[in-house]
């Protein structure tokens, strides 16, 4: 909860600070663009549509990245919970004696992970309670390969625990995976510049068309606090991997019992 105030309170800034950046091109405008050279306008076309244009591209080009990184991150969690499962099913691949064994320490790996997800998004605990579930599957391998014949069953059962290990992987890897900080800061720079170019723009003396200005201000920040969410979907306003961290561990407590 702590986080998404975080993002909400970096958003409001952003929205004070395209507005003044509106306001800085307007008051640059009446001043120098036609107070002092009603001529100087030639140019500033063409400018205004290479910075609007690169703006545009840049929010585009954040956008699909952190759609992207949304889905993987959906993915990796259903891949997970895929693995899980197909382990549990495997288990009756063992002997007998092993069997009760595996169930056990698979029921406690599964508590573990889920405990792990339900840490989120506070990373020491989830990286705690992923060491945890990591050492109860070292325990299991053995167990695995002990109790499961050389001919068919052993491949399939360890094919099986290894998935498990690969899917924690890359789950790990989707949920430390952001956009890097300085193109972050790069996003909110372009946007503020845009915001400054709109600025030269829009208004006449003495109607500073506020409308279309808060119209401008709101939908910039709206996009770049929508990027934010889906790089960050914990933490945002919209907890946008609610219904897959649901799903995991549901699914998962239903298997188990």
């Amino acid at each position: 909860m702590l986080g998404r105030w975080v993002i909400l309170s970096a958003t409001i800034p952003l929205f004070a600070a395209s507005l003044l950046m509106i306001e800085l091109g307007y008051r640059y405008r009446l001043r120098w663009l036609i107070r002092a050279d009603p001529g100087s306008n030639a140019g500033i076309g063409a400018v205004s549509t290479t910075v609007l244009s690169l703006m545009g591209l840049v929010l585009a080009f954040s956008f699909s990245n952190a759609a992207g990184r949304l889905d993987a991150s959906r993915k990796s969690i259903l891949d997970e919970m895929t693995a899980i499962e197909s382990v549990w099913q495997r288990i009756d691949l063992a002997e007998p004696q092993a069997r009760d064994r595996l169930r056990l320490l698979f029921r406690e790996y599964v508590e573990a992970r889920i405990r792990a997800y339900e840490a989120l998004p506070e990373l020491t605990e989830y990286q705690r309670q992923s060491e945890i579930a990591a050492a109860l599957l070292n325990k299991a391998w053995p167990i695995a390969i002990e109790g499961s014949s050389v001919t068919v069953n052993r491949p399939l059962l360890l094919t099986a625990v290894t998935s498990v290990s690969d899917a924690v992987a890359a789950r790990n890897l989707s949920l430390l995976t952001h956009i890097p900080t300085g193109v972050l800061l790069f996003l909110f720079g372009i946007v503020l510049t845009g915001s400054l170019i709109v600025g030269t723009l829009l208004g006449d003396l003495g109607h500073r068309q506020w409308f279309y200005r808060l119209v401008i201000a709101a939908v910039l920040t709206s996009v770049v606090n929508v990027i934010i969410d889906m790089e960050y979907p914990r933490l945002g306003v919209f907890n946008l991997l609610k219904e897959p961290d649901t799903m995991f561990v549901v699914n998962l407590r239903n298997l188990m019992h």
